[in-house]
């Protein structure tokens, strides 16, 4: 007598009660004993967190269903309780966004070039039909440019904004593909791109790797329409299939590391199933001949100079065992963004099976680039030094794919935005205003040190040509030989280093022989053998670089007379960089 007992949910009798957590009682009356309650059963809150777990393993359009959403349309108007905060973080991203475009805009028309600007710049002055550093593509342009414009920063950097809003474009077409667009799909994609320090520095200078930024997106674009089109059962487009060769041709143009996007491609079709016969389509081996025409300028150049420019990146830095792996693998992850790196971590996720061929083949197109370059340099690094910056095609299709979770995420993609935007705001100043390592003692940054102070060191050149004459100017290694043939706006500056370079292939050190010098002499390039190919040397002048009070490095000039010619000297030792 007065005993009670626990029934299942939905199973009660006349008399029982049901909890606030779902429990249901049955008593009898006040005598009732203490209540047996029975487990809690999974409430809303917890199903919506397994919904979150599984959409991230899922495609796009399973996510929508699981979490609600709908990545293709605009956000719901929020409720009175939640506009608040949405308005904040759409505010911050907006913010972000613009505060990362002023600072692209102070780099390109007020940082001076740096030494890879400057020589790039200068080989577009001595047209080839390649380079011994890299293929032209970049030269061709830097040369048009100059002819038709002449020098400066706006028109140095020109064709690198112009690829910028290229590849902008591209990747949220691509992100678009996966989400189904929306307003915050398209911010989540531009912030994707422009907020990574990585992905803002080689696509924002006037190198190659802008150029190849935007040929392999544009490449992986087209070749992924016509990979959707026969993982569905149809042929695909022919124009997109010639235009994605002829894109990849261009990008292998650029830089050679586009060979990673062929490699990705050829595992892609390899592995999928409904994609193999296109191994048997005449389609794809026109686009793949199409390609190898494009880089025939470079195929040419090399066959006539015995293989130079492949010998030379086959080679260079092998003898620096371990060096390189750390300077590799952490610069790569802090400067691609720790947020877009995790955003890109769970968007690789294998898909569900409901993904469908688009996000199918964008996965797998996207990871098997990754795999294919990652394992080189990463590998590379083991045995030589490897610069983190090499892998970006590793990159590229993935910030399609990891602009869809920042856009579920709007805490991690204020992160990625933010933080994006304070580094562009402190490189502006770095690149604008004086370089911020300066500001730190025993911190020796070279590189950032580099491009100022070139207007005095040419002011000074000019003057001691004027007082005594000299038949060139010339410098030690081809950083300082580039920085003062852009102050000069002279394509005729020679540099005589042990360590090779494009300048090497202008140079006939015989015909100078009796010639007198003005050289310029920086200081992790010393006089070194040089100074032994005069019969007279004298230092002429020291010109020291300030700013804002903080002195940075000085130059030297020297006079030299009675050049010898014999310039590598016998028995030189090989360098590579």
């Amino acid at each position: 007598m007065g005993a009670s007992r626990t029934f299942p949910a939905g199973r009660g009798r006349p008399g029982s009660s049901r909890a606030s957590d779902g429990t249901v009682t049955a008593g009898a009356g006040a005598g009732a004993t203490p209540q047996r309650r029975l487990p809690r059963r999974a409430g809303p809150a917890r199903t919506r967190r397994r919904s979150v777990r599984a959409a991230l393993r899922s495609s796009p359009a399973a996510m929508e269903a699981s979490l609600d959403i709908d990545l293709r349309a605009p956000a719901a108007a929020p409720g009175p309780a939640a506009r608040p905060r949405g308005d904040r973080a759409g505010a911050w991203l907006l913010a972000a966004l613009v505060g990362v475009t002023a600072a692209r805009l102070v780099h390109w028309l007020l940082v001076p070039p740096n030494s890879d600007e400057a020589y790039y710049w200068l080989w577009g002055l001595h047209p080839a039909l390649s380079y011994f550093d890299h293929p032209p593509l970049n030269a061709w342009i830097q040369g048009a440019a100059h002819a038709i414009f002449g020098r400066s920063l706006l028109v140095l950097r020109l064709p690198a904004a112009l690829t910028t809003a290229g590849s902008l474009a591209l990747v949220m077409r691509l992100a678009a593909r996966l989400g189904g667009g929306g307003r915050r799909l398209r911010a989540a994609a531009a912030a994707a791109f422009l907020a990574s320090p990585l992905l803002a520095m080689l696509a924002a200078f006037a190198w190659g790797d802008h150029l190849l930024v935007f040929f392999v997106l544009l490449a992986g674009a087209l070749f992924l329409d016509v990979l959707e089109e026969v993982a569905r059962g149809g042929r695909g487009s022919t124009a997109r299939l010639l235009g994605g060769g002829l894109a990849l041709g261009l990008a292998g143009l650029a830089k050679y590391s586009a060979v990673f996007l062929a490699v990705g491609l050829a595992a892609a079709i390899a592995a999928d199933p409904r994609l193999r016969r296109l191994l048997r389509d005449p389609r794809l081996w026109a686009a793949a001949g199409l390609c190898l025409a494009v880089l025939s300028p470079v195929l040419a150049w090399n066959a006539t100079h015995g293989l130079a420019s492949f010998r030379f990146h086959l080679s260079r830095g092998f003898g620096h065992l371990g060096r390189g792996v750390l300077p590799f693998a952490v610069p790569s992850l802090l400067l691609l963004s720790p947020p877009l790196a995790w955003a890109m971590a769970l968007a690789a996720r294998r898909a569900g099976a409901g993904s469908g061929p688009r996000a199918d083949v964008h996965r797998a197109l996207a990871l098997a680039t990754f795999a294919a370059s990652t394992a080189v340099f990463l590998g590379l690094s083991f045995v030589t030094w490897s610069l983190y910056y090499w892998n970006v095609v590793a990159y590229l299709l993935l910030v399609p794919m990891a602009a869809v979770v920042l856009a579920a995420r709007p805490r991690l993609l204020g992160w990625h935005a933010g933080v994006g935007a304070a580094l562009a705001a402190a490189m502006a100043v770095h690149g604008a205003v004086v370089p911020l390592t300066a500001l730190v003692p025993g911190i020796d940054d070279e590189d950032s040190l580099e491009p100022w102070g070139w207007g005095e060191v040419a002011a000074a050149v000019r003057a001691q040509a004027a007082k005594g004459g000299a038949d060139l100017v010339a410098a030690t290694d081809y950083r300082p030989g580039a920085h003062l043939a852009w102050a000069l706006e002279d394509g005729s500056v020679k540099v005589m280093s042990l360590r090779p370079s494009e300048f090497d292939q202008w140079l006939d050190a015989r015909a100078l022989r009796g010639r007198s010098a003005l050289v310029v002499v920086d200081r992790r390039a010393p006089l070194g053998a040089l100074g032994d190919r005069f019969e007279r040397l004298e230092r002429v002048a020291v010109v020291p670089v300030v700013r804002l009070g903080v002195h940075l490095k000085d130059y030297e000039l020297w006079r030299g007379t009675g050049f010898d010619g014999a310039w590598p000297p016998p028995a030189a030792p090989g360098a590579g960089h």
